[in-house]
């Protein structure tokens, strides 16, 4: 899949699918958004922006199996290039260890850590509830995605082995059952899913790896990372990416990776950089790819990169790549434009 036809493909966070079972239910996706408080459903959607289409989702009926029959349609391409990523990956050890790198493409709203232990492997969800009475209703959407979507890439049922959730039996429980295929237990401690760890060594049936390699780059691109970087400037880049519509702040970047302040500080400068170098290298980042890749506006591509107003991202923008967006952008297609006259006065010398 050549890179160029994947320009207008925005990162899915698998709403798509809740969207379709909304649908269904004769509720459309203006209704949705309006009542999200959106200006649109598509791009890059942030944590909390994410955390207000399911709050209006879970709003707008009171249908207890909206969430897990919502899951269940999920496809691959719900999830835009990272599904894809995922799918033709050469094993699913290999589909898992980069999405679990990038799980805030999945439309996850907590910190997932994941352990080893013994033939099993637990993915743990972290502070669930910091949700209160929408737990149940993002905690079913994502289990039930997961676990198709895995499904998917398989081809297969995924060997789950164990859920918990940190909350009291629904009545509805039994679709639980008949999803999920394993032991449940609620009101646990914590929100952990257990599977079979021998399910890394299987081979993707859609595996590919030129496309993967594309898949990846596109994602990567969204978070630009020198080789070697350390592990905390990959999840701090992550968090930042995944609150792009919103002011980002030291204090609320040291708790969502467990740190306090001055420790976050100290560990930053030990790799050489600072918060505020690291933001705006990610902020130029995401900037670029909107403006190369979409046809958003400045001022929409300013919103989604957490500035206040148009003008402070042309700022920003141009003290970064000392060019506006709009030259930035201009350059970009003419260089492309370029590129492809080349290609064009060079075919017929190829073809013969």
């Amino acid at each position: 899949m050549p890179r160029s036809a994947l320009r207008d493909t925005a990162v899915g966070h698998g709403l798509q699918a809740l969207i379709e079972e909304l649908g269904a239910l004769g509720i459309d996706a203006e209704k949705l958004r309006r009542a999200a408080g959106l200006r649109s459903l598509g791009g890059t959607l942030t944590q909390a922006q994410r955390l207000a289409v399911l709050t209006a989702a879970h709003e707008l009926t009171q249908d207890p199996l909206l969430a897990l029959r919502a899951g269940k349609r999920q496809r691959v391409h719900h999830f835009g290039v990272y599904g894809f990523a995922l799918a033709t990956s050469p094993t699913f050890g290999d589909a898992f260890a980069f999405g679990h790198q990038h799980v805030e493409f999945a439309g996850a709203v907590l910190r997932i850590t994941l352990r080893r232990e013994g033939d099993r492997v637990v993915m743990q969800s972290w502070n669930p509830r910091s949700l209160r009475g929408l737990l149940p209703f993002v905690a079913e959407f994502w289990r039930a995605s997961m676990v198709t979507l895995k499904g998917e890439i398989l081809q297969d049922h995924f060997p789950s082995t164990l859920m918990r959730f940190p909350y009291p039996r629904p009545a509805h429980w039994r679709a639980y059952a008949e999803l999920f295929q394993c032991p449940l237990e609620f009101e646990s401690e914590t929100m952990e899913w257990h599977f079979d760890a021998a399910v890394f060594s299987r081979p993707c049936p859609n595996a590919s790896s030129l496309t993967a390699n594309i898949c990846r780059d596109f994602c990567e691109g969204l978070i630009v990372g020198a080789d070697g970087e350390s592990l905390l400037l990959r999840e701090l880049r992550s968090h930042f990416l995944g609150n792009s519509g919103r002011r980002c702040t030291a204090d609320e970047a040291a708790a969502a990776l467990g740190l306090s302040r001055r420790t976050l500080f100290r560990r930053l400068a030990q790799d050489g950089t600072t918060f505020q170098d690291l933001l705006d290298q990610t902020r130029a980042s995401l900037a670029c790819e909107y403006l190369e890749n979409t046809h958003l506006s400045v001022s929409e591509i300013a919103e989604r990169c957490g500035f206040g107003d148009e003008a402070n991202f042309r700022r920003a923008f141009t003290r970064w790549r000392r060019i506006t967006p709009s030259a930035w952008r201009r350059s970009r297609r003419n260089d492309e434009h370029a590129s492809a006259g080349r290609l064009s006065s060079t075919a017929p010398m190829a073809a013969s």
